[in-house]
Parts: C-alpha cells; structure tokens; sequence
C-alpha cells in the first residue's frame, strides 16, 4: 500500500513539473523576420500588378476608342469624297451633253451652208461634228471662209465646250480615284477598329481573371478572406483613381487660368490698339483742320475769320474722332458680348432638348460606332441627342469639337460636349460626353458598359468645351 502510494506521489510529480522551452537562436529571429519580409514583399509586388491591370486595362480601352474614332473619321471623309464625285460626275455629263448641243447645232448651220451652194466638202469639220478631238482639224481656216463668221462662232463654241467638258471630266475621275482612296482608308480603319475592340474586350476579361487570382493570393499571404480582400483592394484603387482625378482637375483648373489671364491680356491689347488707331486718327483730322485755317489766312484777312472757323470746324473733327474712339472701343467689345449671349440663347433650347434626349438612352448598350437605341458609342449619343433638337453633328467626336462654339471648360454650361484627347489635340480625341453642370455628366463610356450619368473626369481632359 505505501509503495502504491509512493509510486502515485512520483507520477503527479512529474506530471506538474513545468517543461522547458527550446531556445530561440538569432537564427530563428532571422528566419521570421526573413519570412515577414517576403510576405510584405509579396504582397506589395501583388498589389502594383493589380495596379498595372487597371492600367493596362485603361489604356486598351483608350487604344480601342482611337481606333474607333479613325474609323468614323474615315467614314465621314468617304461619304465627302463620295458626294464630291457624284457631284464632279454631274458636272462632267452636263458639259459633256452642251457640247453634243452644240456640236449638233453647229451641223445644221454647216448643212445649211452646204445646200446653199458653198463649194467644196464638209470633211474639214468633221472633228466639230463628231466625237473626235478637236486637235484632228488641219485647215480650219477652209472650213471658217465655207461656213461664215456664225459658223466661226459656233466654232469657237464648241471648241471650248468640249475643253470644259475634257476638263470636268478629268476632275470626276480625280474624284472617283479619290473616293476609292477614302473606302480603302476606310476599310483598313474598320478592320484596325474591330482588332482593337476585340484587343479591348480580351484585355479586360483577362485582367479580371488574373484579378481574381491575384486577390486570391493576397488574402493568403494576409490571412483573410477573398471578399474582405476584394473590398479593401477595390477601396486602394478608388482611392488611387481620387488622387488621379485630383491632380488632373488642379491641372485643368490652372490651365483654364492662364488661358483666361492670355483672353484678357489680348483683350486688353486690343483695346490698346483701337484706342491707339482712334488717337492717331484724331491728329490727323486736327492736322488737317490746322492746315485749312492756314490756308485761308494766306488768301485774305478779310477770309481769316473763315480759316479760324474751319480751324474750329477741325477742332470739332477732332471731338468727333475721340468719341469715335470711344464708340469704336465699345462696340469692339459689344460684338463679342452679343455673339456670347446669342449663342448661349440660341443653344438653351436645344442643350435642354439635347439633356433630356440624352436621358432616354440611359441603360442602352455601348456598341461599337452604334447611333440607334439598340446601341450607341459616345459620339452617336451626342450626335442623336442634338439631332432631336435639329442640330446636326458629325457621328465623330473630333469632327464634333469643331462643330460649335469653344467655351474654356471651366465656364462649361449643360448641354455643352466635352473631349478627353490621348494627346491634347484635336487628332487624339477619342471620347465624347455631355456636361450636365454640378460637376455631373452623361456619357457612352466602353465596352460592356451602358449609358450613365456619372461625375466629370478630368484626367485627359480637353481645356475647351463645345457648344453646339
């Protein structure tokens, strides 16, 4: 019993006696700090390639809306050269239907002739009666003394109806070469288009897949879920996007400044210079005034009087000439105020009729060079929504940035279109939108997406609005 007991004694003992830990090494902390490391690196490395996605994305919808834009802009030069031709043609058949009237006309005067008795044949006006060239006639002269002065005239008609007609002629060929040259442009435009598109379209499908993966790994690497990693990554961008558009809007913002300071500098020159012109124009009716009061005082004393008198009569021209000045620098300045007025008044109606038009489409497709609502690109909705005011745009959003009054974007208006370029210029616009005011706008944006009232991005943005 008592060793029983001893044996039991022994058994708790051990079982409470406290273990030891291993020892840590430096080595084990340089291990896990090692490993930390990694991680961070890892996800940081994960992190800038989910950035470059949204880049690449971007600029592949970019590339694809400049393809795009090449595509209408070819277009709209084929249907021009196409107009140009068929009306060259029209030209050409009509020349060349007055010179057969003619030609005929001349052939009765000339039978005419003939059965008056004139000697000899008809064979040297054979080229002004037929189809011929008018180089095959060798003895003009014969034909001139057989036919008479009316035939002469008639002669020296049809000659240079045919010229015209030549002429006119070679011109619609020109043009129909030239209509073949815009359908080649054009056709390599569409087929450029549609690879870019499509570029587009795998660009994005695949950078959402490799999204999905890369959250995937984060999560991983921090210990978390897809969603909550999702939601946090999808919070970094847009606070990326924020900081872009912030920068991008200061930019804006200060080149509308100084585009503003330059308006009133050149206002101010200009000013200056009228005021100038107005002085100078002053001096010399003065001047001339001057020279008539000493005119008169060299012919009599008794006409001294008088010359004093023209001299006030100049002095009169001189008061003239500073209001003339005046008027002159006022109504230098009212023109422009009217045409700004008029403008805006005559566009209110339509921008209304235009924002309420653009509304309609809200919720219908993006479709590449689309202008129906079965689908529309960002052109084709502006062009669809001011036709319905009886404004007419060209179905391109660069041809529509010269298509109304440029308005600096800073004193944008609703109803008024603004462009992002890929390079500031005209030639690298690519997008097309409708300001809404309040800092809000109507847009087809890309590829899978519909129309939408969205807020203004100024990240490429044009430094002038349009008003149609």
């Amino acid at each position: 019993m008592r060793a029983s007991l001893t044996a039991a004694v022994l058994a708790l003992a051990v079982t409470f006696t406290p273990a030891v830990a291993d020892e840590v090494t430096q080595d084990d902390i340089d291990r896990a700090k090692s490993a930390e490391q990694t991680t961070a690196a890892s996800i940081a490395s994960l992190e800038a390639s989910l950035a470059q996605l949204s880049v690449n994305t971007a600029a592949a919808e970019i590339e694809a809306a400049a393809a795009n834009e090449d595509y209408l802009t070819a277009v709209d030069e084929l249907d021009a050269a196409t107009t140009e031709a068929e009306t060259a043609q029209a030209n050409a058949d009509a020349a060349a239907e007055e010179t057969d009237e003619a030609r005929t006309d001349l052939g009765a005067v000339v039978a005419e002739t003939y059965e008056q008795g004139s000697a000899g044949t008809l064979d040297v006006l054979a080229p002004y009666l037929s189809g011929e060239s008018l180089g095959d006639a060798t003895d003009v002269s014969v034909a001139l003394v057989r036919a008479g002065e009316d035939t002469d005239s008639q002669l020296q008609s049809v000659e240079a109806l045919q010229a015209v007609a030549d002429t006119m002629q070679s011109i619609a060929d020109s043009k129909v070469e030239a209509k073949q040259t815009a359908a080649d442009a054009a056709a390599t435009a569409k087929a450029n288009a549609d690879a870019a598109a499509t570029a587009a379209q795998a660009a994005q499908a695949s950078a959402e897949t490799e999204r999905a993966s890369l959250i995937a790994q984060l999560a991983e690497q921090r210990n978390t879920t897809v969603e909550l990693e999702t939601a946090y990554q999808e919070q970094l961008e847009a606070e990326r996007k924020a900081r872009e558009e912030a920068a991008a809007k200061e930019a804006a913002e200060q080149a509308a400044r100084e585009q503003a300071a330059q308006a009133e500098a050149a206002r101010q020159a200009e000013e200056r210079n009228s005021q100038s012109s107005s002085g100078q124009s002053s001096e010399e009716s003065t001047s001339s005034g001057g020279q008539s009061s000493s005119s008169g005082s060299s012919g009599s004393s008794g006409s001294s009087s008088s010359g004093s008198s023209s001299g006030g009569s100049s002095s009169g021209g001189s008061s003239s000439g500073g209001s003339s000045g005046s008027s002159s620098g006022s109504s230098s300045q009212t023109p422009r105020q009217t045409a700004t007025n008029t403008s805006t008044a005559s566009s209110g109606g339509a921008a209304s009729t235009a924002i309420a038009t653009a509304y309609t489409y809200i919720g219908v497709p993006y479709v590449w060079a689309g202008e129906s609502y079965a689908g529309v690109d960002c052109s084709g909705l502006t062009m669809m929504s001011y036709r319905a005011a009886g404004v007419y745009l060209t179905h391109s959003s660069r041809a529509q940035y010269g298509q109304g009054t440029m308005i600096p974007l800073s004193s944008a208006q609703p109803g008024d279109l603004v462009f992002w370029s890929s390079n500031g210029t005209q030639s690298g616009i690519y997008h097309v939108a409708m300001y809404l005011g309040n800092g809000q706008m109507i847009e087809a944006p890309t590829f899978g997406y519909t129309v939408r009232v969205t807020s203004m991005r100024y990240s490429g943005v044009m430094p002038y609005a349009v008003r149609p």
